[in-house]
């Protein structure tokens, strides 16, 4: 059996050691904006594209409402700089299908590059279907709708 002081010292490690493997899972679901919530799925996903062996993956972004989310219509644009096209774009969001954008986040180019300019509008409860695909070793956001 341990001493009592190592005993003693050991919860309250295990205890942080738990609440600190749950602070990204927190921050990704009560903290960040919308924008970022989007780049935190595409960085999951460029790794499932990358770990499947395809070249091109498919999937629905629903953006949550709660908090500081999307509630009714929105869009999802990719802006930056026509030249120089190094596939650096912004991800930003807006909170109506024609107004102005919101929130925004760079975080995504972590994970992908956007090599054009891309941008869907929604309706409230529509999904944006994103398509990746794997070129030349990196990850590409090919398609926004």
């Amino acid at each position: 059996m341990l001493p009592v002081m190592r005993r003693a010292l050991l919860l309250p490690l295990l205890a942080a050691a738990l609440l600190l493997s749950g602070c990204g899972w927190i921050f990704e679901t009560f903290v960040s904006d919308s924008a970022t919530r989007f780049a935190f799925q595409l960085r999951d996903e460029a790794e499932a594209l990358r770990k499947s062996g395809a070249t091109t993956r498919t999937f629905e972004h629903r953006p949550a409402a709660w908090p500081d989310g999307l509630s009714g219509e929105y869009r999802i644009e990719f802006v930056g700089p026509e030249e120089p096209n190094d596939g650096r774009r912004a991800l930003m969001t807006s909170k109506s299908y024609d107004g102005p954008l919101w929130s925004g986040t760079t975080y995504h180019l972590n994970y992908v590059r956007v090599s054009r300019a891309l941008k869907a509008a929604h309706r409230k409860g529509e999904p944006t279907i994103v398509t990746l695909e794997l070129k030349d070793g990196g990850v590409y956001v090919t398609a926004l709708k």
